[in-house]
């Protein structure tokens, strides 16, 4: 596949309005009167349906919007919770404004509109219109700016950044060879090791945006390090001194998050163990058998049965790493004395790239700003929908 992604197709699309003939149905959050069946907002709740690609709401005015804001968490009647809201509502504007226009702006109708409950009643329109459209667009992203704050990560931050690198900050020896993973005889050669610098809030709305469930909870990178190897054998070597020297605890790990597109873990291992049944045994010797082995490493095929794009569809299909999201209990001084301590799992991501696949990264078509273009297109085309082809 090459570098341009074609705009996905969402669940919205798949479930048209209810047709005509259907019969109505008593809806006490309706006012008892007859109305037609909710069908978004339904495939939104058990239909698997994200609910930033539902194409219109259905709250029957006012009184309904403001009913709606109070089962989202804020009561409209509070200042605190108005102010709240409203500045979700200029995140919003300025985050559609500077990521996803390229010259227009949102609509003054819409961009001026403070009164949220309005902006609900004009997304719950039965006809079609810009108006709506723009409507949806703000309350998809606003949604999802609600969602972006973590409360760990905001109070805890600095604590949790520390006590995560102070994992791996004393296995890591700088000395006139260059640098290195361990100080003895198995230290393994790095071309570099990078500490993933603080997210900003908008990357952060950007990637939920493009996520089904778009909530903060599915950001596991926050704080993440990579690895940059010589070559692949070393990247093997990286993960098991993590697991060896208890660097990382593999039983933290979340399986559904480790991709390993670099090397086919599978036919490595069968190839040593076809190789030590013939025998001869490989050296006794580290390092001769270091060498062995890197020859071994370099003939194995890339991994074939995690795809990157299955689990991310911005990743070029060139992108080559090992990588996994690892939980490490965080433990910090309670604001009470006389509690103790405040203890959490966080998420942190490892990533392990050979020199090669790192080169490609930075410049090749795996690139990280071709990576960003892609994301950037599918998100603008999921937020603003049919709008994309009018602007």
């Amino acid at each position: 596949m090459g570098d341009s992604l074609d705009a996905p197709v969402f669940e919205a699309d798949k479930h048209p309005p209810m047709g005509q003939n259907d019969p109505p149905l008593r809806c006490p959050c309706r006012k008892a009167r007859a109305v037609n069946f909710p069908w978004h907002s339904l495939h939104s709740i058990i239909g698997g349906l994200s609910a930033i690609d539902v194409p219109q709401l259905d709250v029957d005015g006012r009184e309904g919007a403001v009913a709606f804001l109070a089962c989202y968490g804020f009561d409209w009647e509070l200042e605190a919770h108005r102010d709240e809201v409203e500045k979700i509502r200029r995140e919003a504007v300025a985050f559609i404004e500077g990521e996803l226009l390229d010259a227009e702006r949102v609509p003054a109708e819409i961009r001026e509109q403070t009164d949220v409950p309005e902006l609900l009643v004009w997304a719950s329109s039965e006809q079609p219109s810009p108006r709506r459209q723009w409507t949806c667009a703000l309350l998809r992203v606003m949604h999802t700016a609600a969602h972006c704050s973590s409360f760990f990560n905001e109070r805890y931050a600095s604590h949790i950044r520390e006590q995560v690198l102070a994992r791996f900050e004393p296995h890591l020896h700088l000395d006139e060879e260059g640098l290195r993973l361990g100080d003895d005889d198995e230290a393994i050669a790095l071309v570099d090791f990078e500490i993933k610098p603080v997210k900003p809030a908008r990357s952060v709305l950007m990637k939920l945006l493009h996520k089904p469930e778009n909530v903060a909870a599915d950001v596991f990178d926050r704080v993440g390090v990579r690895f940059v190897t010589r070559d692949r054998l070393d990247a093997l070597l990286v993960a098991h001194r993590l697991r060896q020297q208890n660097i990382v605890m593999f039983a933290n790990v979340k399986p559904s998050r480790s991709r390993n597109t670099l090397i086919d873990l599978e036919w490595f291992q069968t190839e040593l163990e076809r190789l030590e049944a013939a025998g001869p045994e490989l050296p006794a010797d580290w390092r001769t058998a270091r060498d062995e082995l890197r020859r071994i490493a370099e003939r194995a095929p890339a991994a074939g049965g995690t795809d990157e794009r299955s689990h991310n569809p911005f990743s070029s299909s060139t992108y080559r790493a090992i990588q996994f999201t690892c939980r490490q209990m965080i433990r910090v001084p309670a604001p009470n004395e006389e509690r103790g301590e405040v203890r959490f799992f966080f998420p942190f991501e490892v990533q392990i790239l050979d020199e090669e696949s790192h080169r490609q990264s930075r410049a090749g078509r795996a690139s990280h700003a071709r990576y960003k273009h892609r994301q950037r297109e599918a998100v603008r085309r999921r937020v603003l929908g049919g709008l994309v082809d009018v602007l």
